[in-house]
């Protein structure tokens, strides 16, 4: 892993991990990274900020390799299926470093290119600029993302340029899916309808209530992520619902009424007020549902002792998790394919 980026700022930065769930099953599929920096005085220093700061700075190539560095290293220690995804401006694909960060945190970490996404802007699509770091990923096996569709409708014809491998839905027509009357409904439909006939999987975000889970299901989204499931998690407490054996299954209706916790993953009632049943779920899934909630409860407990007796939680990994060294030689093989990439296009 990389040294702490310095960026002339007081504090720590670090990475919190939200779960991506299969709105088909609830199962975990993954966990997108999110960095926070936590200043001494200022307090957490949201990406809003950080992140216009560092580019202005100069300092976002060496934040961004930090970052993946981490991510990728977090991510060597799940089971060999969960996804990673991470975040890249459209500002870091036209310095032409991203693609060299990412293949280096790939080969340092040895997980497969396959398990990173990196999540790009509708802008990033039809950026001259970013085009060929774009393609550079491609050709490395990493999977890419295009966040915030449905803020500009005129990216969707370039998407076929490039190997896109997912939509996300921009959060805020998430946020207004359940108003009666609103287009947000007919908008979210025209997005997951066109990710699928493209072949692309459809990932909604900034779910918050059982209502918009049900209305995602109906539409055929496939993937959800939000604080209806979890808040953005520890490394170590996503690490935690990694080493579940079956993977854990969230809930995909509000249990939190028969759970005795109203605010167990942000739960809600439905706009109407009546509680939601858990009817959709086997009895293995409603099981595996109130496992997740235990693990979620026990983790919070952990870190409420943790931040009262100023200790940190430690946790052990399973004796069978390793990375096979074909994995390794395969993305040491696509490391030297982009290095020799790179240097036929400064020739």
């Amino acid at each position: 892993m990389r040294a702490r980026p310095e960026l002339g700022l007081d504090g720590e930065p670090e990475l919190v991990f939200q779960p991506a769930v299969d709105l088909a099953t609830g199962r975990l599929l993954g966990f997108e990274a999110f960095l926070r920096w936590n200043d001494p005085e200022l307090g957490p220093i949201p990406p809003s900020v950080l992140i216009p700061w560092a580019e202005s700075n100069g300092h976002m190539v060496e934040l961004n390799a930090w970052v993946l560095s981490e991510a990728c290293a977090a991510a060597a220690s799940w089971q060999a299926d969960l996804q990673l995804a991470v975040n890249c401006s459209v500002f870091q694909l036209r310095q032409r470093e991203a693609a060299t960060a990412a293949a280096a945190a790939i080969e340092e970490s040895g997980i497969n290119p396959d398990r990173l996404t990196i999540e790009i802007t509708e802008t990033s699509v039809t950026d001259e600029g970013a085009a060929a770091e774009l393609h550079a990923m491609s050709r490395l096996g990493i999977q890419l993302t295009v966040d915030d569709i449905g803020s500009d409708w005129s990216t969707i014809d370039s998407l076929q340029q490039f190997s896109i491998n997912t939509m996300k839905i921009d959060g805020s027509l998430i946020d207004g899916l359940a108003d009666e009357g609103g287009v947000n409904r007919a908008m979210v439909e025209t997005i997951v309808h066109v990710s699928h006939s493209l072949g692309i999987c459809c990932v909604a975000e900034s779910v918050e209530t059982a209502q918009q889970v049900k209305i995602l299901r109906e539409l055929g989204a496939d993937v959800g992520q939000g604080y209806f499931f979890a808040k953005p998690l520890a490394v170590q407490d996503a690490l935690m619902l990694t080493t579940m054996d079956p993977l854990p299954v969230f809930p995909l209706t509000d249990l939190s009424a028969d759970a005795g916790d109203e605010d167990r993953y942000d739960l809600r009632r439905d706009e109407s007020g009546d509680d939601r049943d858990a009817s959709d779920l086997s009895t293995k899934e409603q099981g595996m549902a109130g496992e997740v909630a235990e693990v979620m409860e026990a983790l919070e407990e952990a870190g409420d002792d943790a931040s009262s007796e100023g200790e940190s939680q430690d946790f052990v990994l399973n004796d069978d998790m390793h990375i096979e060294a074909a994995d390794l030689s395969l993305v040491s093989k696509r490391g030297r394919l982009l290095g020799s990439f790179r240097k036929g296009k400064a020739s």
